[in-house]
């Protein structure tokens, strides 16, 4: 967008799309992997795909814990997090799913993003100020779509380089 250009305007529909699309990204991504694959990390030191996508799990039921508070305007838990703070809330959050199996985990994957997308069917249209990315609850919902994305290009690259 150059920078005259008109601010885009985000709107419920705008946004559930985006989360649908980009879960649908994730999805084809992951599609086909065997719970083996699953298991072996990403790189060393890393998650696995089973564990990241526990991860994305987790973000989702964040978002319904704080769904509320956003769209009144409070800023997410997480927000403004360091790297470090960010990745001890990771690594509980996954530490606390991490004995699903990977059809649980996908089974989860599903459910929680559909519970999402129907409370956010819910929320009023208006104020259209809600579901802009400078108020909390946009701001909330636009990383969360780019979350989806940004994994499921982790994934498709290393499913590129080993074959999958």
């Amino acid at each position: 967008m150059a920078p005259n250009d008109p601010v885009e305007t985000w709107t419920r529909a705008r946004v559930i799309s985006a989360l649908a699309s980009a879960r649908a990204e994730l999805l084809e991504t992951i599609a086909g992997l065997t719970p083996r694959e699953a298991e072996r990390a990403l790189a060393p030191g890393r998650w696995n795909t089973r564990e990241t996508v526990l991860h994305l799990v987790a973000r989702d039921r964040a978002r319904l814990r704080e769904m509320d508070a956003a769209r009144d305007g409070t800023p997410v838990s997480w927000h403004g997090l360091g790297r470090e703070e960010t990745a001890r809330l990771n690594a509980q959050e996954v530490g606390a799913l991490r004995m699903n199996s990977w059809d649980q985990t996908l089974a989860m994957l599903d459910a929680t993003r559909r519970e999402l997308q129907e409370r956010l069917a819910t929320v009023p249209e208006e104020p259209a100020a809600v579901w802009q990315p400078s108020h909390a609850f946009g701001a909330m919902l636009e990383a969360l779509h780019k979350h989806d994305r940004h994994h499921a290009e982790i994934i498709r690259r290393w499913r590129a380089s080993h074959g999958l």
